[in-house]
């Protein structure tokens, strides 16, 4: 009896250990995308409207779709003028992505209202924090660009201005065979994401260099010498043609933990 007692004893610690080990085995779900684009076109007369038929999240929602990303893991916010709406945003994805997520926040617009009306500086470093990953890519598609994307410093993650710190951004309000209609670092952006390959992760450091040469380029070949095109850059004090290199931006680069730098680009 003693030895049966010890032999029932045996066969249940093997079923719970073989139990154990098929849930311990259980693969862990694999990391998803989320995004935030937001883009303010119309301004009821505080700024000047940008009438181009919010192109610039298009765009980037076109490139996220032909990609994969689930159209439900995307908040799409146009013109909004709640104040809030940082906190909003932040606080819709906050409460969904896990720690291995990538996160990516997208803005495009007018900089005043970002910085005066949404207050940027002193409101998104706290809210970008909030994101449980450290995945974070954010993208900025404005005049002065460098201005926002400086406010996440020593935060890990990525961050792509269209424009260097004193420089105005250049939208097209229409597009011909020449000019490229809405923000032209978007559009070659996305056009170097389109051209990775499809199975790859997206790879947002390369595509930033891509569509900076590819904004110098444009802008060489075809705003400076585009009769009156320079005459909006002119009006506001600025002269880019007499710069060496326009736009100038720089990639910002924060790392958390070595893996979390070796991760940022790697989910699809």
């Amino acid at each position: 009896m003693k030895g049966a007692r010890v032999l029932g004893v045996a066969v249940l610690l093997t079923t719970m250990l073989a139990g154990f080990s098929r849930v311990a085995a259980a693969p862990m779900p694999a990391p998803a995308s989320w995004a935030v684009l937001i883009e303010s076109d119309s301004y009821h007369g505080i700024y000047a409207n940008l009438p181009v038929g919010y192109i610039n999240s298009r765009r980037m929602l076109t490139t996220l779709v032909r990609r994969g990303w689930p159209s439900d893991h995307i908040l799409l916010l146009r013109d909004s003028q709640d104040r809030a709406v940082l906190h909003h945003a932040i606080g819709w994805v906050a409460a969904r992505v896990r720690p291995d997520d990538l996160v990516l926040f997208y803005v495009a617009g007018e900089y005043q209202f970002f910085e005066k009306d949404l207050m940027w500086d002193s409101t998104f470093p706290g809210l970008w924090r909030r994101i449980p990953s450290s995945q974070r890519v954010l993208i900025v598609e404005a005049c002065y660009a460098e201005r926002l994307t400086a406010a996440v410093t020593g935060i890990p993650g990525l961050a792509l201005p269209a424009v260097g710190r004193n420089e105005l951004d250049w939208w097209g309000l229409r597009e011909t065979n020449r000019l490229i209609r809405g923000g032209t670092f978007t559009y070659f952006l996305t056009g170097a994401l389109d051209r990775q390959p499809a199975e790859m992760p997206m790879d947002f450091s390369a595509a930033f260099a891509m569509a900076v040469a590819g904004a110098q380029e444009y802008f060489r070949t075809v705003i400076a010498t585009t009769p009156g095109a320079l005459n909006s850059f002119h009006a506001n004090g600025a002269f880019p043609e007499r710069l060496a290199t326009f736009p100038n931006p720089h990639l910002l680069e924060e790392a958390g933990d070595s893996a979390a730098s070796a991760e940022v680009t790697r989910h699809p």
